[in-house]
């Protein structure tokens, strides 16, 4: 992504606390960047989802261990970085929640809630940890008022 600006950068502790802090920072970046509400909300969604992930998947709730998030702006896309301290995992392992058998279940559904919110989702897995990076494409509109 050439020409990118970083918009905002975060360090939360491993707590559902810091869900909260996650909402109202795509807030605040939704409005600097002029995003429209429904793109703001789904983004909220996706990032919600990949933060609880990492919180309790990736750093296993520990709080100590440090979420990191950062938000990045290119031409046409919000970019959305969520680092943990996991090892990491296989996302083409993890059981698909639309099978009849997993229907029921109360966990499960984070990736197709992310995949189904973003324009595009990748993992990264690194030394220090696993990276999410979440992708959204700006309407017109918002790269205008962006600009």
């Amino acid at each position: 992504m050439s020409g990118v600006e970083e918009l905002k950068k975060m360090k939360l502790a491993s707590s559902a606390d810091s869900l909260h802090e996650v909402v109202e920072a795509v807030e605040q970046v939704a409005a600097t960047i002029g995003m429209d509400e429904d793109s703001s909300v789904e983004v909220a969604i996706a990032l919600t989802e990949a933060v609880n992930n990492a919180i309790y998947h990736g750093n296993g709730g520990v709080k100590e261990k440090p979420v990191y998030v950062r938000f990045l702006m290119g031409k046409d896309v919000l970019r959305i970085e969520i680092l943990d301290e996991g090892s990491g995992f296989d996302p083409e392992a993890v059981p698909d929640p639309l099978a009849e058998e997993n229907l029921l279940k109360p966990s499960g559904r984070g990736l197709l809630v992310m995949r189904t919110m973003m324009d595009g989702v990748e993992h990264r897995f690194l030394d220090s940890g696993t990276e999410v990076i979440l992708l959204k494409r700006l309407s017109h509109e918002e790269k205008v008022n962006n600009t």
